[in-house]
Protein backbone atom coordinates (compact mmCIF):
# COMPACT_ATOMS: atom_id res chain seq x y z
CA UNK A 1 0.00 0.00 0.00
CA UNK A 2 1.26 3.61 -0.83
CA UNK A 3 0.98 6.28 1.41
CA UNK A 4 0.79 9.96 0.73
CA UNK A 5 3.43 12.50 2.41
CA UNK A 6 2.09 14.37 5.15
CA UNK A 7 1.65 18.35 4.19
CA UNK A 8 2.17 20.87 6.57
CA UNK A 9 -1.33 21.99 6.85
CA UNK A 10 -2.41 18.76 7.78
CA UNK A 11 0.76 18.20 10.52
CA UNK A 12 -0.64 21.67 12.03
CA UNK A 13 -4.33 20.08 12.26
CA UNK A 14 -3.11 17.11 13.62
CA UNK A 15 -0.81 19.10 16.63
CA UNK A 16 -3.22 21.33 17.46
CA UNK A 17 -5.39 18.71 18.32
CA UNK A 18 -3.08 17.27 20.60
CA UNK A 19 -4.06 18.07 24.51
CA UNK A 20 0.08 18.73 25.09
CA UNK A 21 1.59 21.80 24.67
CA UNK A 22 4.35 21.82 21.69
CA UNK A 23 7.45 23.59 21.20
CA UNK A 24 10.28 22.93 18.44
CA UNK A 25 13.21 24.48 18.94
CA UNK A 26 15.97 24.44 16.20
CA UNK A 27 19.53 23.82 16.15
CA UNK A 28 20.38 27.75 16.16
CA UNK A 29 17.83 27.99 19.50
CA UNK A 30 15.05 29.10 17.57
CA UNK A 31 11.06 28.90 18.09
CA UNK A 32 10.46 26.81 15.09
CA UNK A 33 6.85 25.86 16.07
CA UNK A 34 4.03 25.99 18.91
CA UNK A 35 0.87 24.34 18.80
CA UNK A 36 -2.09 26.02 20.24
CA UNK A 37 -2.28 23.75 23.18
CA UNK A 38 1.48 25.15 24.44
CA UNK A 39 0.02 28.37 24.62
CA UNK A 40 -3.23 27.80 25.92
CA UNK A 41 -0.41 26.26 28.90
CA UNK A 42 0.89 29.24 29.11
CA UNK A 43 -1.38 31.67 28.56
CA UNK A 44 0.62 33.14 25.71
CA UNK A 45 -1.52 35.39 23.28
CA UNK A 46 -2.03 32.82 19.85
CA UNK A 47 -1.63 36.17 17.70
CA UNK A 48 2.07 36.18 19.48
CA UNK A 49 4.61 35.91 16.21
CA UNK A 50 7.79 33.28 16.62
CA UNK A 51 9.85 34.97 14.23
CA UNK A 52 10.03 38.31 16.56
CA UNK A 53 8.95 37.06 19.49
CA UNK A 54 10.23 34.42 20.48
CA UNK A 55 12.28 35.29 23.39
CA UNK A 56 9.55 37.41 24.89
CA UNK A 57 8.03 33.88 24.71
CA UNK A 58 10.77 32.83 27.09
CA UNK A 59 10.80 35.13 29.48
CA UNK A 60 7.35 35.17 29.74
CA UNK A 61 7.12 31.07 30.44
CA UNK A 62 10.18 31.90 32.89
CA UNK A 63 8.40 34.49 35.06
CA UNK A 64 5.79 31.96 35.71
CA UNK A 65 7.77 28.60 37.15
CA UNK A 66 9.10 28.47 40.95
CA UNK A 67 12.41 27.38 39.63
CA UNK A 68 12.98 29.34 36.39
CA UNK A 69 17.21 28.60 36.71
CA UNK A 70 16.56 25.11 36.97
CA UNK A 71 14.32 25.48 33.52
CA UNK A 72 17.04 27.17 31.73
CA UNK A 73 19.83 24.48 33.58
CA UNK A 74 18.27 21.56 31.77
CA UNK A 75 17.89 23.31 28.34
CA UNK A 76 21.58 24.37 28.41
CA UNK A 77 22.49 20.92 29.26
CA UNK A 78 20.15 19.30 26.24
CA UNK A 79 21.19 21.81 23.75
CA UNK A 80 23.07 19.87 20.94
CA UNK A 81 22.88 16.87 22.80
CA UNK A 82 20.64 13.59 21.38
CA UNK A 83 19.65 12.44 24.86
CA UNK A 84 16.01 12.42 25.79
CA UNK A 85 14.68 13.71 28.88
CA UNK A 86 11.33 13.44 31.54
CA UNK A 87 10.72 15.39 34.19
CA UNK A 88 8.00 17.62 36.11
CA UNK A 89 8.29 21.59 36.42
CA UNK A 90 6.22 23.62 39.01
CA UNK A 91 4.36 26.93 37.97
CA UNK A 92 3.80 29.84 40.58
CA UNK A 93 0.30 29.53 40.45
CA UNK A 94 -0.12 25.92 41.87
CA UNK A 95 0.02 23.76 38.13
CA UNK A 96 2.39 21.20 37.36
CA UNK A 97 3.46 20.10 33.81
CA UNK A 98 5.67 16.73 32.89
CA UNK A 99 8.08 18.17 30.42
CA UNK A 100 9.60 15.68 27.56
CA UNK A 101 12.07 16.52 25.16
CA UNK A 102 13.39 14.73 22.15
CA UNK A 103 16.23 15.25 19.50
CA UNK A 104 15.79 15.16 15.78
CA UNK A 105 17.53 15.54 12.79
CA UNK A 106 16.06 18.28 10.16
CA UNK A 107 17.44 18.91 6.96
CA UNK A 108 16.21 22.96 7.51
CA UNK A 109 16.66 23.20 11.18
CA UNK A 110 19.20 21.06 11.71
CA UNK A 111 19.55 19.38 14.62
CA UNK A 112 16.43 20.26 16.46
CA UNK A 113 14.51 19.53 19.82
CA UNK A 114 10.71 18.74 20.17
CA UNK A 115 9.24 19.79 24.03
CA UNK A 116 6.42 18.43 25.00
CA UNK A 117 4.20 19.96 27.69
CA UNK A 118 1.58 18.22 29.35
CA UNK A 119 -0.85 19.88 32.49
CA UNK A 120 -0.59 16.81 35.49
CA UNK A 121 -1.80 19.13 37.86
CA UNK A 122 -4.39 16.70 39.61
CA UNK A 123 -2.53 13.60 39.14
CA UNK A 124 0.11 15.21 41.06
CA UNK A 125 -1.47 16.71 44.08
CA UNK A 126 -3.59 13.15 44.18
CA UNK A 127 0.20 11.84 45.50
CA UNK A 128 0.71 14.86 47.87
CA UNK A 129 0.27 14.25 51.41
CA UNK A 130 -2.44 16.41 53.00
CA UNK A 131 -0.69 16.74 55.99
CA UNK A 132 3.25 17.97 55.13
CA UNK A 133 2.61 18.62 51.99
CA UNK A 134 5.15 15.80 50.67
CA UNK A 135 4.75 13.18 48.26
CA UNK A 136 3.23 10.62 49.53
CA UNK A 137 4.13 6.66 50.14
CA UNK A 138 2.21 6.15 46.75
CA UNK A 139 4.63 8.02 45.19
CA UNK A 140 7.62 7.14 46.57
CA UNK A 141 7.13 3.49 46.01
CA UNK A 142 6.42 4.89 42.09
CA UNK A 143 9.64 6.66 41.62
CA UNK A 144 11.75 4.14 44.35
CA UNK A 145 13.62 2.51 40.94
CA UNK A 146 15.22 5.85 39.90
CA UNK A 147 16.51 7.02 42.78
CA UNK A 148 20.54 6.74 41.70
CA UNK A 149 19.00 7.89 37.74
CA UNK A 150 21.19 11.51 37.44
CA UNK A 151 24.26 10.16 39.70
CA UNK A 152 27.63 10.99 37.72
CA UNK A 153 31.25 11.86 38.02
CA UNK A 154 29.95 14.91 37.61
CA UNK A 155 27.09 15.58 40.29
CA UNK A 156 26.66 14.34 43.80
CA UNK A 157 22.90 12.87 45.13
CA UNK A 158 22.56 12.63 48.46
CA UNK A 159 19.56 10.70 49.96
CA UNK A 160 18.31 10.81 53.35
CA UNK A 161 15.89 8.47 55.24
CA UNK A 162 15.17 10.30 58.99
CA UNK A 163 12.60 10.42 61.66
CA UNK A 164 11.31 11.90 64.57
CA UNK A 165 12.71 11.21 68.33
CA UNK A 166 10.42 9.46 70.37
CA UNK A 167 7.71 10.61 68.32
CA UNK A 168 5.04 7.93 69.55
CA UNK A 169 6.04 9.59 73.28
CA UNK A 170 4.94 12.93 71.94
CA UNK A 171 1.53 11.99 70.87
CA UNK A 172 0.90 10.21 74.24
CA UNK A 173 2.47 12.99 76.30
CA UNK A 174 0.87 15.84 74.24
CA UNK A 175 -1.80 14.37 71.69
CA UNK A 176 -2.50 13.23 68.28
CA UNK A 177 -3.83 16.73 67.22
CA UNK A 178 0.05 18.27 68.29
CA UNK A 179 1.60 15.91 66.75
CA UNK A 180 -0.34 16.65 63.65
CA UNK A 181 1.11 19.97 64.13
CA UNK A 182 4.55 18.92 64.82
CA UNK A 183 4.32 16.89 61.53
CA UNK A 184 3.00 20.19 59.32
CA UNK A 185 6.29 22.07 60.70
CA UNK A 186 8.66 19.64 59.95
CA UNK A 187 7.08 19.81 55.94
CA UNK A 188 7.38 23.01 56.19
CA UNK A 189 10.83 23.27 57.13
CA UNK A 190 11.50 20.34 54.25
CA UNK A 191 9.80 21.87 51.44
CA UNK A 192 11.64 25.38 52.52
CA UNK A 193 14.60 23.43 52.02
CA UNK A 194 14.17 21.43 48.99
CA UNK A 195 13.50 24.44 46.31
CA UNK A 196 15.13 22.98 43.14
CA UNK A 197 13.54 21.05 40.34
CA UNK A 198 15.80 18.07 41.13
CA UNK A 199 15.14 18.11 45.16
CA UNK A 200 12.03 16.10 46.08
CA UNK A 201 10.88 14.64 49.49
CA UNK A 202 7.96 12.13 50.51
CA UNK A 203 6.51 11.36 53.94
CA UNK A 204 6.97 7.46 53.37
CA UNK A 205 5.00 6.60 56.91
CA UNK A 206 3.52 8.38 60.22
CA UNK A 207 7.02 10.15 61.14
CA UNK A 208 9.13 8.92 58.59
CA UNK A 209 10.65 11.02 55.86
CA UNK A 210 12.94 10.90 52.34
CA UNK A 211 14.54 13.10 50.51
CA UNK A 212 16.64 13.17 47.50
CA UNK A 213 18.98 16.28 46.87
CA UNK A 214 21.43 16.99 44.09
CA UNK A 215 24.72 19.11 44.29
CA UNK A 216 28.09 20.05 42.76
CA UNK A 217 30.25 18.80 45.76
CA UNK A 218 30.00 16.40 48.72
CA UNK A 219 30.34 19.03 51.58
CA UNK A 220 26.97 20.81 49.42
CA UNK A 221 24.83 17.77 50.28
CA UNK A 222 26.16 17.11 53.77
CA UNK A 223 25.75 21.07 54.67
CA UNK A 224 22.07 20.26 53.18
CA UNK A 225 21.27 17.53 55.38
CA UNK A 226 22.65 19.14 58.63
CA UNK A 227 20.72 22.17 57.95
CA UNK A 228 17.84 20.35 58.19
CA UNK A 229 18.84 18.74 61.26
CA UNK A 230 19.55 22.04 63.05
CA UNK A 231 16.21 23.77 61.17
CA UNK A 232 14.25 21.05 63.03
CA UNK A 233 15.59 21.42 66.38
CA UNK A 234 15.53 25.16 65.86
CA UNK A 235 11.57 24.99 66.40
CA UNK A 236 11.92 24.82 69.59
CA UNK A 237 8.96 22.20 69.64
CA UNK A 238 8.48 21.38 73.83
CA UNK A 239 9.20 17.36 73.96
CA UNK A 240 9.85 16.52 77.39
CA UNK A 241 9.77 12.91 76.91
CA UNK A 242 12.94 12.96 74.85
CA UNK A 243 15.60 13.98 77.00
CA UNK A 244 18.56 15.40 77.18
CA UNK A 245 17.07 18.15 74.43
CA UNK A 246 13.66 18.18 75.59
CA UNK A 247 12.66 19.52 72.40
CA UNK A 248 11.47 17.84 69.07
CA UNK A 249 14.20 16.21 67.33
CA UNK A 250 14.89 13.91 63.77
CA UNK A 251 17.73 11.65 63.50
CA UNK A 252 18.84 10.30 60.57
CA UNK A 253 21.27 8.20 57.63
CA UNK A 254 22.39 10.05 55.25
CA UNK A 255 24.02 8.30 51.80
CA UNK A 256 26.18 10.24 49.14
CA UNK A 257 26.78 8.92 46.04
CA UNK A 258 28.37 9.55 42.15
CA UNK A 259 27.60 6.38 40.75
CA UNK A 260 24.24 4.49 39.92
CA UNK A 261 23.16 2.18 43.10
CA UNK A 262 20.56 -0.05 43.23
CA UNK A 263 17.75 1.46 45.11
CA UNK A 264 17.26 -1.39 47.06
CA UNK A 265 20.38 -0.88 48.36
CA UNK A 266 20.89 2.61 48.63
CA UNK A 267 17.30 2.15 51.12
CA UNK A 268 19.46 -0.70 53.21
CA UNK A 269 22.51 1.53 53.72
CA UNK A 270 20.57 4.68 55.03
CA UNK A 271 18.14 2.76 57.04
CA UNK A 272 21.14 1.02 59.04
CA UNK A 273 22.40 4.15 59.29
CA UNK A 274 19.36 6.05 60.65
CA UNK A 275 18.96 3.29 63.18
CA UNK A 276 23.15 4.08 64.10
CA UNK A 277 21.80 7.63 64.64
CA UNK A 278 19.15 6.53 67.14
CA UNK A 279 21.92 3.69 69.03
CA UNK A 280 24.21 6.43 69.20
CA UNK A 281 22.03 9.26 70.92
CA UNK A 282 19.67 10.49 68.47
CA UNK A 283 19.36 13.96 67.19
CA UNK A 284 22.17 13.16 64.92
CA UNK A 285 22.66 12.21 61.00
CA UNK A 286 24.63 9.38 60.16
CA UNK A 287 26.82 9.36 56.87
CA UNK A 288 27.17 6.52 54.48
CA UNK A 289 29.41 7.02 51.57
CA UNK A 290 27.50 4.67 49.45
CA UNK A 291 30.33 4.51 46.40
CA UNK A 292 32.62 2.88 48.67
CA UNK A 293 30.22 0.30 49.32
CA UNK A 294 30.22 -3.11 47.00
CA UNK A 295 26.31 -3.80 46.71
Amino acid sequence: MDFKPLNVDLLKNVFDALPDGILIVSGGRQMAYTNIRFRELWNIPLDTHLDDEGRAIMQYALSQLVDPEGFLRIIESLHQTLQSFEDEIRLRDGRVFRRRSVAFQDQDLGQSRIWIFTDVTSITYSHIDALTGLLNRNKFERHFSSLSVAASSHSVVGIALFDLDHFKLFNDTYGHAAGDDVLRKVGKVLLTHLQRTSDVGYRVGGEEFFLQYHSRSREDAIDFINNIRCAVEQLAIPHRANPPFDCVTISGGFGICTQPKAPEFIYRQIDEALYKSKANGRNQITLVELDELSV
